[in-house]
């Protein structure tokens, strides 16, 4: 049986990790998780799926000495298990990511997960990484040719991770004549313009059905987060938002979005970042759930979102649109094309991890 390794040493992107370890499973792998303790505490849905579970935890990452007795450490517990093909489900930034490609590249086929482009061509640790590792996953179609790599070795391989664990039903119940729109996620206003959409909401005369829920803590110690909420109370939009004073279990989560009728991306404008670089966490929630997705105009020059979304053009463009969905007036998009299916996902990963073994 062929033997892999799932690698995630940071606490976040375990949002990718579900879609690996299943594909994985499907096609005959054996598999290892090496994962964060923060990461493990969360996961109870899939760490029965790989055959072993190795917690990196806090005190593997005490100082230098702890982290690089860490790495030395599992790479021999790889190497004893005849683990021919290690994936960094972040390949980025740490220096045991660093130090497990230079162990380990001799002997196994080595693949990563880009979640930012840029650090690809900027990044000087990123560039040790690429020393070691050759073959990339990124995590949309437009990001395989969105940027000239400096490094002409590097292979880019397109990875959905649009499936998610099987949760238990819960006690939420949708009102009929609502209309559930979703931004998933904390407020973080470094991330998502709320504002946008409280002024948005001001300037739609019709929007008694309309609910926008933010799926995550507000966070309420930060003062922006204060200063918002303060600020929907007092412009009479309280009761067009949903809000949580906490993080929601998975379950909670999941099941306000398969629920959500639209997924919002609250952006004004479009930097670099997220028009060539990186995409949002939203995109692969939307596209696994087959949701329409309500996006800024600025995004629409990827494929995926052009065909999936309602476009807007500022507060004025999507007061326009939420108007419209709440007037029924508009058409939710189809997901038509195969590659939203697990096979056409599975052998995209799977067929570019067996063509770049180790020969």
């Amino acid at each position: 049986m062929k033997k892999v390794a799932i690698v995630e040493l940071n606490p976040y992107h375990d949002e990718c990790l579900y879609s690996q370890l299943k594909i994985l499973d499907s096609a005959g792998y054996s598999q290892i998780l090496v994962v964060s303790s923060q990461i493990k505490d969360r996961a109870s849905e899939y760490l029965d799926i790989p055959d072993e579970v190795i917690t990196f935890d806090r005190s593997h990452q005490k100082n230098l000495f702890s982290r690089i007795s860490f790495s030395w450490k599992l790479k021999r517990q790889l190497n004893q298990r005849d683990i021919i093909t290690v994936i960094f489900n972040t390949a980025s930034s740490r220096l045991e990511v660093i130090l497990l490609g230079f162990l380990l590249n001799k002997r196994t086929a080595l693949f990563g997960i880009l979640h930012n482009l840029k650090k690809v061509n900027h990044s000087f640790s990123q560039k040790l990484i690429n020393r070691s590792i050759k073959n990339y996953f990124v995590l949309n179609d437009f990001l395989e040719n969105s940027i000239e790599l400096e490094d002409t070795s590097i292979q880019l391989q397109r990875f959905y991770p649009i499936f998610f664990p099987t949760y238990e039903e819960t006690t939420l119940k949708k009102p009929k004549e609502e209309v559930w729109i979703s931004i998933p996620g904390k407020l973080d206003f470094g991330r998502r313009d709320y504002y946008l959409v409280a002024e948005a909401l001001q300037k739609t005369p019709s929007k008694s059905n309309l609910k926008i829920l933010i799926l995550g803590s507000t966070n309420s110690n930060d003062p922006r987060s204060s200063e918002f909420l303060e600020f929907i109370q007092k412009n009479d939009l309280e009761e067009h938002f949903m809000t949580f004073d906490s993080f929601l279990d998975n379950d909670v989560f999941h099941d306000y979005l398969k629920k959500s009728d639209y997924i919002l991306i609250p952006l004004n404008a479009i930097g670099d970042n997220y028009a060539k670089h990186k995409i949002m966490g939203c995109y692969n929630q939307a596209f696994g759930y087959r949701k329409t997705l309500i996006s800024p105009i600025g995004l629409s020059h990827i494929p995926d979102i052009g065909k999936h979304s309602i476009l807007y053009d500022g507060a004025k463009g999507l007061s326009m649109v939420l108007e419209q969905i709440s007037q029924g007036q508009v058409e939710k998009k189809e997901y038509l094309e195969s590659k939203w299916s697990f096979e056409a996902q599975k052998n995209n990963y799977i067929n570019f991890l067996e063509e770049n073994q180790i020969k």
